[in-house]
C-alpha cells in the first residue's frame, strides 16, 4: 500500500506551459491560412465600461493578436437596448469570418 509520503511533488512551470500551448495554435492558425485562407474569428461584446471587463477583453484582443486570430471587438455602451444587442449576436452569427463569439 501506497501512503501519502512516498508520493512527491512535481513543480510545474506555468508560463512555459502556457508558452508551448500558445506557440502550437499560433502554429495551427498559420497552417489553416496557408491551407484554406481562413484564420479563426473571435468576437468579443462587451456592454458598459467596467475596468476589470475592459482588461479581460484588452487581453483576449492581445492573445488573439499573437496568435493570428481574428478579433471582432463590439463595444456598446451600458445602456444599449436589448433588441440592439441580440441584433448585433445575429449579425456577428451571420458573419462567416466569425467562428466564435465570447
Amino acid at each position: 500500500m501506497t501512503s501519502p509520503s512516498d508520493h512527491k511533488a512535481t513543480i510545474i512551470d506555468g508560463k512555459a506551459i502556457a508558452q508551448t500551448i500558445r506557440s502550437e495554435i499560433a502554429s495551427e492558425v498559420r497552417l489553416l491560412s496557408e491551407k484554406y485562407g481562413k484564420v479563426p474569428g473571435l468576437a468579443v461584446v462587451i456592454v458598459g465600461n467596467r475596468k476589470d471587463s475592459q482588461s479581460y477583453v484588452n487581453m483576449k484582443r492581445k492573445s488573439c493578436a499573437e496568435l493570428g486570430i481574428q478579433s471582432f471587438d463590439i463595444d456598446l455602451p451600458e445602456d444599449v437596448a436589448e433588441d440592439e444587442l441580440i441584433s448585433k449576436v445575429h449579425e456577428l452569427n451571420a458573419n462567416r469570418d466569425v467562428h466564435g463569439m465570447h
